[in-house]
């Protein structure tokens, strides 16, 4: 059986396969929103970018690198000044509002999810061919 899952956000494509010896299992790929304005600046695509498609524990990062001031020392990719700060924690504020009830497909993933999490932003990042402004560092 292959449908949409519009439950969570982003939504999923999803195909139940049987493995050769016959016990089931499910293919889940998410479906990203990468419809971001490109002329937008860097810290403010990849703002777009991660609320459109739920990336919760990254935007909440995010907000606070910038609530902070340590964009230059945290974010990868960064270049140049945040010029509205107050505007880029609004919009934050705002996706992580609006995406509080969906579930992304890497939150049921207990042990991996941020490394799912971290994998999709850079094939986001290839297929873009753009770098996006986050931390990367990974705290285990």
């Amino acid at each position: 059986m292959t449908y949409i899952d519009k439950t969570s956000l982003p939504h999923c494509y999803v195909v139940e396969k049987k493995f050769e010896w016959g016990e089931p299992y499910t293919s889940i790929k998410p479906i990203f929103n990468v419809g971001a304005d490109p002329g937008l600046s860097d810290i403010e695509f990849t703002i777009e970018l991660l609320g459109q498609n739920n990336f919760k524990a990254i935007l909440a990062k995010l907000y606070n690198i910038l609530l902070n001031h340590e964009e230059q020392q945290r974010l990868d990719h960064f270049e140049g000044p945040v010029t509205d700060r107050s505007l880029l924690l609004e919009k934050i504020n705002t996706y992580l509002a609006e995406n509080a009830p969906y579930k992304s497909p890497w939150e049921e993933e207990d042990e991996y999810g941020q490394e799912y999490e971290l994998l999709y932003l850079e094939i986001i990042e290839t297929e873009l061919q753009r770098n996006l402004c986050y931390e990367r560092a990974r705290y285990t």
